[in-house]
């Protein structure tokens, strides 16, 4: 090509902007971040806090007067769009705000708060006729001066008009009450403007708006139309340079073009490369309009069109039944309905490859000499566009395969200079074996951390007849076995280098020598191929599998050092072995997870085995690392004859010992039935849970609680319920612990603040007083460093006080990092929330931890009240709890209240509040809500 696609794009663009477009001869020139970037008035942002600013300061100033707040809406903006075209709406948008923009006082505010929406504070009003006459100049000016390129188009706006301070002091109050006017003003008719009041009745003035519109439509102008064309350009330009794939720029671009001059169908012709048949790569179609119908593909393009575009790159005819041209083409544009067209030709390098088509199938029409040169500009524009993607996208995939297959085979492929060891280039893969590795330093010292060149290096086996050559060596660094070819090649400018490739063969070596390095076990290779023979010649016996790794192997590693480490794990693997029969098998699989096959005729002999065995292991343990007593985790699988695969069954096995994980001693879990159908639920609840969080499928149960002196319901805590999609309510019990142990609690919690925070700000608003809501706190929040700034974040959103919060922890949390807990309570504290302990008494914590703990309430647990009638014991526990409670100056909430006499009893002893279902159940917001107003 004679020119690449940026100096094109620089070209035309120059061209086009000789002539300066004044519309926006208004703005003065401020901070970019302060406006939107179309129309330039202020954002939404910024408007926002200018007019909060101002209304402040008319307050503090002791203001007497009125201020008139106009919410503006462009009526149909949106069909508009779909109609013409965005460029359309675009140029409607940015005329509206200039005329907008000179209609008001210099100390008036204004803004642009969404798509068609604008927001005007009108200062210092005199009178509900200043009002009326601002409203009707707006309205005027876009009935007027805005039917701009389509006559046949209505612009009109609406307004909503509230008024400071009588309907509100701030933006949220008065943008509210313009929004209810703007509303009736859209039912009445739009084209109007309607100022609040609380009735809103007999409150459309149409002021002196004119009974009789002008119907006339104008005539397009030549300025005009060149103005559009030029926006047309531009925007072709903007989409190009946005970072969109091809389709997506190509079919905004189409989309634009074809609704602004309402064209039929647009499409991109072009000969492929290899086979040089025509296709159609890109096409847009107008409503019920059909694709286009393909040529042939025993002709090309170039053939089709030879005798067409020889000295011109654009072709087209006003009337296709007045086309004098080759029989088929004809033919061919007939059967797709064609009435009239403009082709443009693509050149790749003076080469036609292919045309963009402009198609008119609902009538003829006169083609204009600007909107043929408009057109042909796009295509070139276009068309280097493609180009360019093009060539950089085949460039782009070779390397990407050629990567990818690279790196698939795990192939680190280096090259030096020729005679040197000097590193000319390292391939990606083996930048990330070698992270630090840098050009220009000699191989053997970056890759291999020698101080002279390696003695199996393969390039000592090139010479002028061995032009390739390899070797496989021990990589200490990779701790690796790697197999290396060396071979020499020619580079373009006739220097000489040397092209290394490496690979991985330590999976194979050790497939052939079939042990484990460290314990001299089976490898997992080998054991699962001996193990597949003993399962199938087995004719007496079953099989289990027996899946086991150290609990805080790390930590030992950690405290004690690696090579005690691999002492307990080669004592384990001797200790194990010395208990297998003939026909058992015992591996490493890696780090510290062993796999045993251990034959067995009842379950119950092997389990006994297996007692046995482990604490022989134990008492060994005791004795020879009597400081560090390793704990062994393991699960167990029975196979049946029905088990083909034996990955599956030590998967059940690994998921049986998964299910100890954090036991503080040595034991065994079975994989049976019931563990089968726990597990398999528990999947099912893992794989809904993101879909139910999105699909709203949690609900906010609240459950109140009572005051006792005065029966009244002094607060509620935020629980959660999922109502499945058959419309089942799932207890807690069955997801929340699965929650808390993936992670998902985190999500969950914050899912039930948010709606517990709503449910308060809606209170709020409607002028009721409301009741301290209280959460629940996870574990797993304590070590997230960012929960308090997230709960932060939703108090601001919501606008809440925060000492309508209560935050209540469990007291199992009290087991881990005393202190960071004390901060993590001590930082909630100080910024207003109420701190709660759930479930006291539960066996976790200390007594003593209630003087040294930032709190505020203390949450008796229900298991104190588990039988209807107390025992003497039971109330003298409770009531010294309470006692000591009170002595703190902690207030005293008991849960699990089912009876009156254990109200009463609480009561007598001072308790504060009540929770439980002798006073209510958990129930949805909304009965709670019923409840309190």
């Amino acid at each position: 090509m004679d020119m690449t696609y940026k100096e094109e794009n620089g070209k035309l663009q120059n061209e086009l902007t000789e002539k300066n477009n004044n519309a926006y001869k208004w703005i003065n020139p401020i901070f970019r971040g302060e406006r939107d970037s179309q129309t330039q008035l202020f954002n939404k942002k910024t408007v926002i806090n200018k007019i909060e600013k101002h209304l402040i300061e008319s307050l503090n100033k002791d203001f007497i007067g009125n201020h008139s707040f106009l919410l503006i809406d462009i009526d149909n903006l949106k069909r508009i769009n779909e109609t013409c075209g965005h460029i359309y709406g675009d140029i409607v948008l940015e005329t509206f705000a200039a005329y907008l923009a000179q209609s008001i006082e210099e100390e008036d505010i204004i803004g642009r708060i969404d798509g068609d929406g604008f927001v005007v504070i009108h200062n210092n009003i005199k009178s509900q006729d200043d009002i009326f006459y601002i409203a009707e100049t707006i309205c005027s000016l876009v009935r007027e001066k805005l039917p701009g390129l389509k006559a046949d188009v209505k612009l009109t706006v609406s307004i909503g008009i509230s008024i400071f301070p009588k309907d509100g002091t701030t933006y949220e109050e008065l943008f509210q009450k313009a929004d209810i006017a703007l509303n009736k003003a859209k039912i009445s008719g739009k084209d109007k403007f309607v100022l609040y009041n609380s009735e809103l009745n007999s409150n459309i003035f149409e002021g002196e708006m004119e009974q009789k519109r002008n119907k006339k439509k104008k005539k397009q102008n030549y300025e005009d139309i060149l103005d559009a064309e030029k926006r047309l350009l531009n925007y072709t330009f903007d989409i190009l340079s946005e970072d969109n794939s091809v389709e997506v720029s190509i079919n905004k671009i189409f989309t634009e073009i074809g609704k602004f001059y309402n064209l039929s169908r647009i499409t991109i012709f072009e000969d492929e490369t290899i086979n040089q048949k025509a296709r159609v790569s890109y096409e847009w179609l107008n409503d019920g309009i059909s694709p286009c119908i393909l040529i042939p593909e025993t002709d090309s393009l170039s053939q089709q069109y030879k005798s067409i575009f020889t000295n011109n790159s654009i072709y087209y005819f006003d009337d296709i039944t007045k086309v004098d041209i080759n029989p088929e083409l004809k033919q061919l544009y007939e059967q797709m309905g064609i009435k009239s067209f403009v082709q443009c030709a693509i050149y790749d390098s003076n080469q036609f490859i292919g045309t963009i088509n402009f198609e008119d199938c609902e009538r003829t029409r006169i083609w204009p000499k600007s909107l043929l040169n408009t057109l042909l500009i796009i295509t070139k524009v276009v068309s280097n566009y493609i180009l360019q993607l093009r060539n950089k996208e085949e460039l782009n995939n070779e390397i990407f395969f050629t990567q990818a297959m690279l790196n698939n085979q795990k192939l680190s492929n280096y090259a030096i200079k020729a005679g040197t060891y000097e590193l000319l280039y390292v391939s990606e893969y083996t930048e990330k074996l070698f992270p630090n590795v840098k050009l220009g330093e000699l191989c053997y010292n970056a890759i291999f951390g020698r101080s002279k060149p390696c003695a199996a290096c393969p390039l000592n086996g090139l010479d002028h007849a061995n032009k390739r050559y390899s070797v496989e060596a021990y990589n200490k660094k990779l701790g690796a076995w790697l197999s290396t070819t060396a071979s020499t090649v020619d580079m373009p400018n006739g220097q000489k280098m040397n092209l290394l490739c490496s690979s991985d063969v330590t999976g194979f070596m050790e497939r052939v020598k079939s042990k484990d390095n460290l314990t001299g076990l089976l490898t997992l290779s080998k054991f699962e191929a001996e193990a597949m023979k003993l399962i199938a010649s087995s004719k007496e016996f079953q099989y289990a599998i027996v899946y086991s790794d150290f609990d805080k192997f790390k930590y030992i590693n950690d405290e004690w050092g690696y090579s005690i480490g691999n002492d307990i794990l080669k004592f384990y693997a001797e200790k194990i072995s010395k208990h297998l029969y003939p026909m058992e098998l015992f591996c490493r699989i890696s780090g510290d997870i062993f796999v045993c096959l251990l034959l067995y005729k009842n379950k119950e002999e092997i389990l006994d085995r297996i007692k046995i065995i482990f604490q022989a292991i134990n008492q060994d343990y005791r004795t020879y690392f009597p400081k560090i007593n390793p704990i062994i985790i393991s699960g167990i699988y029975f196979m049946t004859k029905e088990d083909k695969v034996l990955s599956i069954a030590m998967d059940k096995a690994n998921m049986a010992r998964k299910r100890l994980k954090g036991f503080h001693k040595s034991t065994l879990s079975i994989y049976d039935e019931n563990l089968h159908k726990t597990i398999t639920k528990e999947k099912m609840i893992e794989n809904r849970m993101h879909t139910a969080l999105t699909s709203h499928e949690f609900i906010v149960y609240m459950q109140p609680k009572i005051e006792l002196r005065s029966l009244n319901i002094t607060g509620a805590e935020a629980l959660v319920r999922w109502k499945t999609r058959n419309g089942e309510i799932m207890n807690p019990s069955e997801f929340i612990p699965i929650f808390e142990k993936n992670g998902f609690i985190l999500e969950l919690d914050f899912y039930v603040y948010e709606e517990a925070f709503k449910m308060l700000r809606r209170w709020l608003d409607m002028g009721k007083n409301p009741v301290i809501i209280s959460v629940n706190v996870s574990r797993l929040h304590i070590d997230d460093d960012l929960f308090i700034q997230k709960l932060e974040y939703l108090i601001r959103k919501y606008n809440l006080p925060t000492n309508l919060i209560e935050i209540e922890i469990t007291e199992s949390i009290f087991l881990n990092g005393l202190d960071r807990l004390k901060r993590f309570l001590g930082n909630l504290r100080e910024k207003g929330f109420l701190i709660s302990i759930d479930d006291f008494g539960s066996g976790f914590s200390s007594l003593n931890l209630l003087k040294t703990l930032p709190v505020d309430i203390l949450k008796l647990d229900k298991d104190f009240l588990t039988y209807d009638v107390m025992d003497d014991k039971d109330k003298i526990v409770i009531a010294n709890i309470i006692n000591l409670a009170k002595g703190l100056g902690l207030k005293v909430i008991s849960e699990g209240v089912e009876t009156l006499d254990q109200a009463r009893f609480l009561k007598e002893n001072h308790c504060d509040m009540v929770q439980g279902y002798f006073f209510y159940k958990p129930m949805p917001m909304e009965e709670l809500e019923k409840l309190l107003f």
